[in-house]
Parts: structure tokens; C-alpha cells; sequence
């Protein structure tokens, strides 16, 4: 008896938390238009990489509302910058034609990015918050690694539709994700000891 009292309130908090509280909204409402927006561009117009992208969002969606708790959550305005981190690169313009090197570059970047989303699974976030470090398959090269295939993918997608515009939103998302990791990298408890193990943040040998 008391183990189901004690599981009914969990249950409901943990569904609150997913359907009901505010805090989420923002980010799932985009995340959906992202899934809806994809299917409908991969059903009116091929693109490799539409398949993938639809995967990635449908799967960091999951993890995003069933997170784990936080232990430390940084401020608003690191949410808002992590917020846009994470979404404005949905302004970017596709190529118009399918290209061989930019859609080899583009699903390097997709898979690698889907395998690091995967060791992330439920210590996904977008405000910066400390859910417990990972250290296991990609994080064990690179202390972030599902920034450094976004931007993989982002360089493919630049070089298949080179344009002022792509270079704007693929150089303001950038600037974002290195604010964005000194913010995380301040938050996340027992990161001196992981920065020892795994030297470099993005790209070895550079940074």
C-alpha cells in the first residue's frame, strides 16, 4: 500500500511536469513544428537528410520532456541564449539541388549527431542545468560533441547553398553555442575532473 501511494504523486508530478507545466512549452511547440515542418518539406521535395532530421527532433523531443530532474538550472537569460542556440538554425536555407560532397558532409554530421544525442538521451536540456555528466560514447573524445556534428551538418548545408543569408544564421548560431558552453561548462558539477580526462570541447587538436 504505502509503495503505491508513494507512486501515484510521482507519476502525477512527472506528468504535470511534462503536459501541463509552462516551462516546457516554448521549446516542444517548436520542436513540433520542426517534426511537422520536415515531413511536410521531405513529402513535397526529396532531401537525404530530411529523414534524419525528423529523427533527431522526434527523439530529442522525447528526452526533452522526460528529462531528468536538475540539480542546478542557470538563469533566464542563459535559457533565452541556449533557447536560440538551439532553434535558429531552422532559418537556414536548404540547397535546391542534391549535391554529392554537401550530402556526404550533412549525414557525417546527422549520424554523428544522432549517436551523440542517444549517449546525451534524458540529461537533455536546453537551459543549461546539471543533470549528471556523460561520459560515455562520444563524450569520451569531445566534451561536446552534439555541437560539433550540428555544425558539420550546418557546414554541409552552407556549402551545398552557399548565401549571405546561411553564413548570418550559421555565424549567430555559432556565437550562441560557445556562449552557450562556457555557460554550461560553469553549471555542471564535477566538470574540472571530466575537463582533465578530455582535453578539447569541440574539434581535437583546435578548440
Amino acid at each position: 500500500m504505502s509503495f503505491a501511494t508513494a507512486t501515484v504523486p510521482q507519476q502525477r508530478s512527472r506528468l504535470y511536469r511534462i503536459i501541463v507545466n509552462p516551462s516546457n512549452l516554448p521549446a516542444v511547440l517548436v520542436w513540433l513544428f520542426l517534426v511537422f515542418y520536415q515531413t511536410a518539406l521531405a513529402v513535397t521535395a526529396f532531401s537525404p537528410s530530411a529523414p534524419f532530421l525528423i529523427l533527431i527532433n522526434t527523439v530529442a523531443l522525447f528526452f526533452f520532456v522526460t528529462r531528468r530532474d536538475a540539480t542546478r538550472v542557470g538563469t533566464k537569460l542563459e535559457g533565452a541564449i541556449a533557447l536560440g542556440g538551439t532553434f535558429v538554425a531552422s532559418l537556414l536555407h536548404g540547397p535546391e539541388d542534391v549535391l554529392p560532397a554537401p550530402t556526404v558532409i550533412q549525414i557525417a554530421g546527422l549520424l554523428g549527431w544522432f549517436v551523440s544525442l542517444l549517449a546525451l538521451g534524458r540529461s537533455l536540456g536546453i537551459v543549461p542545468a546539471d543533470r549528471g555528466l556523460v561520459r560515455h560514447g562520444p563524450y569520451r573524445v569531445i566534451r561536446h560533441p552534439i555541437y560539433a556534428f550540428e555544425a558539420l551538418f550546418f557546414l554541409g548545408m552552407v556549402v551545398g547553398a552557399a548565401s549571405v543569408h546561411n553564413i548570418i544564421v550559421v555565424s549567430s548560431w555559432a556565437g550562441l553555442q560557445v556562449i552557450r558552453i562556457f555557460r554550461e561548462e560553469r553549471i555542471l558539477g564535477g566538470y574540472d575532473d571530466y575537463r582533465q580526462s578530455v582535453r578539447w570541447r569541440v574539434l581535437p587538436g583546435v578548440w
